[in-house]
């Protein structure tokens, strides 16, 4: 039974593959990224100072962050992220960071702002203060697709998480919420237009 089902996942994903690679209304990109993330809340205030200082002092307090984004649609569509944290919040935990999201671009030919809007799971490994299993999240936040010429560009990204209930392993008694933010650079890969 297992492996039928198992077939059946296989098929279906293999299918809306398929159809989001040759939909002649998709545009799909995918983008290889890097970037910092630190302890904080993202807001419409905070974000043009907190990031421009978050790139200035990237240090201890800061952890960093590298993945993949694939992207679909021209102006509303998805954009799903795969990221690896070596050092979440301390030096002795690892994340796994997986989101889905809802994407609205401008489709502009050279630059693109875009804002996203998702859920996501975070899940946390080793033997640090930041462990605390596998939680939902919930991530927000824009950026920008420059695209001068051909199928490759660059884009700077900027991104709030948050993780509603959190319980750390040093603090199994307390359940917190837990609020990160991510500044991230790119290379973006066009794969249709």
């Amino acid at each position: 039974m297992y492996k039928v089902q198992s077939s059946i996942a296989r098929s279906i994903f293999l299918a809306v593959l398929i159809f989001i690679m040759n939909s002649p209304a998709r545009a799909i990109d995918l983008t290889a990224f890097g970037g910092v993330q630190r302890q904080g809340k993202l807001t419409l205030q905070s974000a043009p100072g907190t990031t421009v200082n978050l790139l200035r002092t990237i240090n201890a307090t800061n952890f960093g962050v590298f993945g993949v984004r694939i992207g679909h649609g021209r102006i509303f569509g998805g954009e799903h992220t795969l990221a690896f944290a070596p050092n979440f919040i301390d030096a002795d935990t690892k994340a796994f960071i997986y989101s889905s999201d809802i994407r609205l671009q401008a489709p502009l030919p050279v630059v693109r702002p875009y804002g996203v809007v998702g859920l996501g799971l975070i899940g946390t490994s080793g033997e640090g203060v930041g462990r605390f299993g596998t939680k939902f999240a919930i991530n927000y936040g824009g950026g920008v697709k420059f695209m001068p010429a051909g199928p490759v560009g660059i884009s700077v990204d900027v991104r709030g998480y948050a993780v509603p209930s959190t319980e750390f392993k040093v603090f199994a008694s307390e359940s917190q919420r837990l609020d990160f933010l991510e500044v991230s650079v790119g290379v973006v890969f066009a794969l249709s237009k």
